[in-house]
């Protein structure tokens, strides 16, 4: 389904993206979600919020207490909450197990993550 390395090079692309390119976690999460989606698309959605969880984690215990590192890590925590919380609400409403698909599917048609 998913290995360690796919998982260890996504957590670098959050990072680097947060970190080096400044960009969003929210954004990166809509285009993740959208690669994930094509490749892969029976993968849990709950799989989308590891990479950010990892990120997150990674840059407090790597680069501290520093306004840039703990901007984009309170963003990464943020985001990976978010993406609990829609995989949550969307298999209530379902009553079935989301996929990645399923979560980049709904968030195209409601603008959710709309960067």
């Amino acid at each position: 389904m998913w290995d360690a390395d796919q998982i260890d090079a996504l957590t670098e692309v959050v990072v680097r993206r947060l970190l080096v390119e400044g960009g969003t976690a929210r954004a990166l999460a809509a285009e993740i979600a959208g690669q994930l989606a094509a490749e892969t698309p029976e993968l849990p959605g709950l799989a989308l919020a590891l990479p950010f969880t990892l990120a997150a984690g990674g840059i407090e215990d790597m680069l501290g207490a520093g306004h840039q590192a703990y901007a984009a890590a309170v963003d990464a925590w943020r985001v990976s909450a978010l993406i609990g919380a829609e995989v949550l609400g969307l298999q209530a409403m379902t009553q079935t197990p989301v996929t990645v698909a399923d979560l980049n599917a709904h968030w195209r048609s409601c603008g959710v993550f709309a960067a």
